[in-house]
């Protein structure tokens, strides 16, 4: 797969969707606040375990099994969420994943980030799958997948171990096939593709 020799970025109308860096760490942990956090079954405490988190993306990108764009709003380089795929299957279904600064919700930003990277599972990565796991809470994240099209397939109970509730929680399986995309999504130009030698 070529996107995995040269990270692709992704370009939309107001963002820029970049591989992430290490010196991106400070800004992941800031923005992870316990809002953001009741949302994940783990999240980034200090600036050493944001770094982390960066590096359990790059490692999974090397391994060619998921690959994560940082979301920067042009024209400032600051991260304010990050966006992508994990657990390939031979690149023909893999997890959609995403989080977002609390301080740039009900923007249409993820909107946006999803307008690009949607179509480029699809079309690039010539997936046939795409799926999400959901808290069943999160109600905000649901509707954002099914303005999309994803559609629920089901409730995994007590499937995820969420470390920091000390707790087993649901988890909603949702999912989006090729077919079922929107043809203005797959057809539309919906991003810019560069690509970026690693700095």
């Amino acid at each position: 797969m070529s996107f995995f020799t040269e990270f692709p970025v992704l370009e939309t109308e107001r963002l820029i969707l970049r591989q992430l860096r290490y010196e991106d760490g400070p800004d992941i942990q800031a923005y992870f606040t316990p809002e953001l956090a009741k949302y994940y079954d783990w999240w980034p405490r200090t600036v050493a375990e944001g770094r982390g988190f960066v590096r359990f993306f790059k490692h999974g990108y090397k391994e060619e099994q998921s690959i994560r764009w940082g979301i920067t709003l042009k024209p400032c380089d600051r991260i304010i969420g990050t966006v992508g795929f994990s657990d390939f299957d031979h690149f023909s279904r893999a997890e959609l994943g995403y989080e977002l600064s609390t301080a740039y919700w009900h923007q249409g930003i993820m909107s946006e980030a999803l307008r690009a990277v949607i179509p480029f599972g699809f079309n690039e990565l010539e997936m046939h799958r795409i799926q999400a796991s959901v808290f069943p809470e999160n109600e905000a994240s649901i509707r954002l997948l099914e303005k999309f099209g994803f559609k629920r397939e089901g409730l995994l109970r007590k499937y995820t171990y969420v470390k920091h509730r000390d707790a087993w929680e649901d988890c909603l399986v949702m999912a989006l096939l090729k077919e079922e995309c929107a043809p203005l999504l797959l057809q539309g130009k919906t991003y810019q593709l560069r690509r970026a030698q690693e700095r």
